[in-house]
């Protein structure tokens, strides 16, 4: 069965708690297709861009502390609490290659990069000037997009941090681990980083920025595609799964999208040398309204594995649900009474596994100690370190033949996120469809043994031909039943959806008439306020003519006029 969840962290705050939730700082729940909370994790207090999640861990940076919580999703409780020399501002994972690497955005304006199945841990320098507060990783694991209060992004090549054949520079004899390109474009702290889907050579990132502004670069190139003037500062912001439009949450709780495609042009906006040198100003008429005014602002965004969804994570605690198509809020999905500061979206349950998949989890992890093997002089570029150990689990060889292996239905009917009414359902189904085709197997039954007393005896190669054609045609008949229920079913579905139809058409007739109706009498009201206007001026000027005080005509005029007004305006109304 195909299910979606998500994992959600919280900041500790001085509201009270329900007894469900109470010292719980990260929950597991389930989105579709029942909104439901799986599992929890305790202990944990995070802020904005410390949560990041891998098949088989959960790693929190703890709030205004120099720890990273590490929980596992297999035994569900925390494994273990790492310290670190300086307090982490922001966390990601890069696993499409190396395993999990851990990448952490530090106070002090560098990057810690931590081998979990190898315990190696690399620092980078300094390069930013104030904390890293937001990191993502490309999906290729390839490349770092690091962004800083000091408005800047920088672009750093994992395999050029984690390479051991770099060598060794300055008097410390230690790599320099520096960025290979920066972003420079922000005049403002960077609030949040979306990097795109692309596996290809170019790939864009999304930036916004306290400077009310989001741009659209080729983070491979440094290139800008498009900047948006924002009308309000952005605090998070995601991109579409397929890279079509992004979307950025506000301080108000409203949020909004913004579409890359909205031109006719066959050519992508987004590379178009005449658009790409002209901001674009994006409309306020067009945010996203929550549907109250304490929803507080929001935190962080995510969407659905189709991109239909978009889910916003608050200040107040709730987790709301929007609907992208029609662009208006759909549901609150959860209240965890904290403010909800992270919203990470887990791949689907139930899609079947491609044969790319990785055979191999990691089930504890090594703890980091830092990497000294360059200190040492006598050590040769591309030489590995004699303690250097990968620890990982091996989930099945590749040479296993296919027929060994579950069959999906297996895995879907025994997944822990399968409902049990599911199967009573079925069960019901297929006693409703024995009941009318069992009478007729007997029949069957019975006709070829009385043909069998009369007829000389059958060997048993013929008798076993016989089950299978009685089978066969009992498999028949279960099929015919089905597709007549489905049929019938398919029958009235489309005859409700006609009714519905033509009520939604006569609706809208109804709409058309009275908007027609409200402008024509706007039109006749305004006729009439042109000729009261112009009777109040010819009289004014044959007073004057004839002496007479032509501004007390007017007022009489005007008192007169507006009694008029109020009975005719009373009359519309009734």
């Amino acid at each position: 069965m195909l299910s979606e969840s998500f994992v959600a962290s919280t900041l500790s705050s001085a509201k009270t708690p329900t007894a469900t939730l109470r010292d719980v700082g990260i929950c597991l729940q389930e989105f579709q297709p029942s909104p439901q909370l799986r599992s929890t994790f305790k202990k944990s207090s995070t802020t904005t861009n410390c949560l990041a999640v891998s098949p088989s861990h959960i790693f929190s940076a703890q709030a205004d502390k120099a720890v990273v919580h590490v929980y596992s999703r297999e035994k569900g409780n925390q494994e273990a609490l790492v310290p670190f020399p300086e307090r982490i501002r922001s966390i990601a994972v890069a696993g499409a290659k190396y395993g999990d690497v851990l990448v952490l955005g530090t106070e002090g304006g560098r990057l810690i990069l931590w081998e979990t199945c190898t315990g190696r841990q690399v620092a980078t320098t300094a390069s930013h000037l104030q904390p890293v507060t937001s990191i993502v990783v490309d999906p290729t694991s390839n490349f770092i997009l690091s962004g800083s209060d000091d408005a800047s992004i920088h672009v750093w090549s994992i395999p050029n941090i984690l390479s051991f054949s770099k060598p060794a520079q300055g008097r410390d004899r230690q790599p320099s681990n520096a960025p290979i390109r920066t972003f420079s474009n922000h005049r403002a702290a960077i609030t949040s980083l979306a990097v795109g889907h692309s596996a290809g050579r170019h790939n864009i990132a999304v930036s916004t920025a306290k400077d009310n502004t989001a741009i659209a670069w080729d983070y491979q190139t440094g290139r800008v595609l498009r900047t948006y003037l924002l009308p309000f500062s952005a605090t998070c912001v995601a991109l579409d799964p397929v890279d079509r439009a992004f979307y950025v949450g506000y301080e108000d709780g409203s949020a909004q999208s913004i579409v890359f495609y909205r031109s006719n042009s066959a050519q992508n906006p987004l590379h178009d040398p005449s658009l790409q040198s002209t901001p674009a100003q994006v409309s306020a008429e067009d945010r996203w309204l929550p549907p109250s005014a304490d929803s507080g602002a929001i935190k962080a965004l995510a969407l659905s594995y189709d991109g239909t969804t978009l889910l916003s994570a608050h200040e107040s605690g709730k987790v709301l649900s929007w609907n992208i198509a029609r662009r208006k809020f759909t549901a609150s999905i959860a209240d965890y009474t904290h403010p909800v500061t992270n919203l990470v979206m887990l791949p689907p349950n139930g899609l079947p596994l491609s044969s790319q998949d990785l055979k191999r989890t990691i089930h504890t992890i090594v703890k980091p100690r830092v990497d000294n093997s360059f200190a040492d002089p006598a050590h040769a570029p591309g030489a590995v370190p004699a303690e250097y150990a990968f620890n990982t689990h091996i989930l099945a060889s590749s040479t296993q033949p296919k027929s060994r292996k579950p069959s999906q239905f297996s895995q879907a009917l025994t997944h822990a996120y399968f409902p049990d009414s599911m199967i009573e359902e079925g069960l019901a189904e297929l006693a409703a469809l024995r009941q009318p085709g069992g009478s007729d197997v007997i029949r069957v039954a019975a006709t070829s043994s009385s043909h069998a007393d009369t007829s000389v005896p059958a060997t048993t190669q013929e008798d076993t031909h016989v089950a299978d054609l009685e089978a066969e045609v009992a498999m028949l008949k279960k099929r015919v039943a089905v597709n007549d229920t489905a049929r019938h079913a398919n029958a009235s579905e489309v005859t409700k959806l006609r009714s519905d139809l033509a009520q939604l058409q006569d609706y809208i007739n109804e709409l058309h008439e009275k908007q027609e109706a409200a402008q024509q009498d706007k039109v006749q009201r305004q006729a009439r306020k042109e000729e009261r206007e112009t009777k109040r001026r010819e009289a004014w000027l044959a007073a004057e003519k004839k002496g007479r005080n032509g501004d007390a005509v007017m007022r009489k005029m005007e008192i007169d006029d507006g009694m008029l007004t109020s009975e005719s305006d009373d009359q519309s109304d009734e």
